[in-house]
Parts: structure tokens; sequence; C-alpha cells
């Protein structure tokens, strides 16, 4: 069967080009533009807002008493606690005093005051008294620190009046009148990693009796922490560390606002690293009446150091001798 051959050269028709979406017969045109438009057209979706745990408010220093003072007020008397930043305490400073602390500590084993529970132990330092700081811990060695001591008790002297100055707004003269006659005591406290508290033992209403003994408390850790404050309405945390002073409630604060203000007990839960020392700092200053810090100050008065018992001894052996040679 004889095969047929085509001949290329014949022309052969185009087939009819696809519409370019001008023409009336295109499916692109205005009419089913539009309903393509409508019918494929998003919603307007916002996302929820992210959910944030309350917390006690975080109040600027620099904007004390008159921009924060309604902030500070409310977080008062909701939490019983709030925080204050740009402090103006040197975070270098801070870290030169955590890394000497320890040897604070180990050289001022005679002055040391055992705390229950919550501290292993702590060394009153400055006190503050008509306006004046008198130093209680006194030591010859680590002189470099009890320098910084003393400028971060100035500061943290100088805080407390701006914070009682925003607290007496819109209060009774009584009020006014009692927290002015309050005094401070500032204090090295030591935390031992080996005996850090565990927040599910909660607090016994005895420990909070001991822990509010006071009107104020404000805490300045020398390292990053976690704090807990018990309010009524349960545990809250948050991070914490040496930009920032923790400031609660005490008992005494309560009372003399008639429950204004809550009475909430604080705790820090430090998290220890491979380089840290066996235990974490805080400086941390008791605002309290006048009456409960004698009480306090007796006690720590009636701790004798160790160079005292030896001239002690050494006085009583002299007399018991010059008694011996007098009537012999």
């Amino acid at each position: 069967m004889p095969i047929a051959r085509f001949n290329s050269q014949i022309p052969v028709q185009l087939p009819s080009p696809i519409p370019t979406g001008r023409g009336s017969r295109s499916a692109a045109n205005d009419i089913f533009s539009q309903f393509l438009e409508k019918k494929l057209q998003l919603p307007a979706l916002t996302l929820p807002e992210p959910h944030l745990p309350p917390a006690p408010a975080e109040i600027d220093l620099r904007s004390l008493p008159l921009a924060s003072a309604g902030l500070l007020l409310r977080s008062a008397k909701e939490f019983g606690a709030f925080r204050i930043r740009s402090h103006g305490i040197s975070c270098h400073e801070l870290g030169i005093m955590a890394e000497k602390a320890e040897c604070v500590f180990k050289d001022s084993k005679n002055v040391v005051v055992e705390r229950d529970g919550r501290c292993g132990g702590m060394i009153p330092c400055v006190r503050s008294s008509n306006g004046g700081l008198e130093f209680t811990a006194h030591n010859q060695t680590n002189r470099k620190f009890w320098v910084l001591m003393g400028n971060v008790a100035s500061r943290l002297d100088s805080i407390v009046e701006q914070v009682t100055l925003a607290l007496q707004q819109d209060t009774s003269q009584d009020f006014k009148e009692q927290i002015q006659e309050t005094e401070s005591v500032i204090c090295l406290c030591r935390y031992p990693h080996d005996n850090t508290p565990k927040r599910n033992k909660g607090v016994t209403d005895e420990t909070k009796g001991i822990l509010c003994e006071h009107a104020l408390r404000f805490y300045l850790p020398l390292e990053h922490c976690i704090f807990y404050v018990q309010t009524e309405r349960g545990p809250l945390s948050f991070d914490a560390g040496p930009e920032h002073i923790v400031v609660t409630v005490g008992k005494q604060l309560e009372e003399w606002s008639h429950s204004v203000f809550k009475c909430v007990p604080g705790e820090m839960i430090f998290m220890p690293s491979f380089r840290s020392s066996n235990a974490s700092f805080s400086i941390e200053l008791t605002c309290l009446a006048s009456s409960n810090l004698n009480h306090l100050l007796n006690n720590f008065d009636k701790i004798i150091s160790l160079n005292d018992q030896i001239l002690i001894v050494l006085c009583l052996v002299f007399l018991y001798k010059f008694l011996y040679f007098i009537f012999s």
C-alpha cells in the first residue's frame, strides 16, 4: 500500500487565539471579576491579645511621687507589692558586692543573725534614724564592700522617702503621722542554695506573721531570681534582679490603713548555676515603727563579737589577779 506523503509547504490554519481578558466573552469580564472579588475576599481577622498573668506594677522612680503615684497605690492595694525600676543604684557596684558577699559573711560570723526558713542568715548593716545613717556592723576588712554598702544604703533611704510620700496620698492624718515616724534597718541577707524554700510548701499563718512584722520591706537581689508574693487571690511570681527593687506591704501598714493596703509575705527563689557560689545574696531594707526597730536593734546589740568576748575574758583575768594580789 503506497504511503501518503504530506507536503510541508501546504499552509495549515492556526487555532483561534485564547481570550486575553479584554473581551466581553472573556472569563475575566468586569461582572465576573467583581463576583470573584466579593467571594474571595478574606474577612478582617484580629488576633486575640496575649493573656498576661497579673503581676505587681512596675514603677519608674523618676516619675515619683507625681505621675506614677496612682499606679503605685493601686498595686499596693490589689497585690500588696510593687516594683521599682530606674532606682539609680549601679548594677556594676552590686555585682562587686555580690562577689565579696561570701567573704563578708565568713569574716562576720560573730554578728550573723540566723533566720528561720526563708533566709540562711543576715548581717544588720545600717540603720536610718532622724535623717541620718548609722552603721550597726563594724568590720575593718573588706573596706571596699562597706563603702559600697554605705552608698547603697544612702540611695535606699532616699527611695524610702519617695515611696512613703506617694503612699500618703488620700489617707488619714493618723496614717500620715504613723508612716512618717517609721525608721529602717538595712541588712545583707544570705540565701543558701541547699536550703532553698519550695513554692509548694506554702506560707503558714505563723510564718506569715514572722515575715510581715514591719510596715514596708524593700528587696534588692544581687542576682536574678524569681520573686513570689502570697496574695489573697493566690501566689504570684515574677522575675526580679539587680535592676529592680521589689517592695512588699507589711502588717503594720495594713493596720494603719485599716486594710486598704494588703499585707503579703514575699520570698526570693534563686536559681544557682555552675558558676555561682554556695549561696545568693540580697540587700533588704525593713521599714517599721520606731518601737519595733528599737526592739530589733536591742536584739542585735545583745550579740557580743568574738573580739569583745576575748577582751572581757582578759579583763576578768586581770581583775582576778589584781584582787588576788591585793588580798593575799
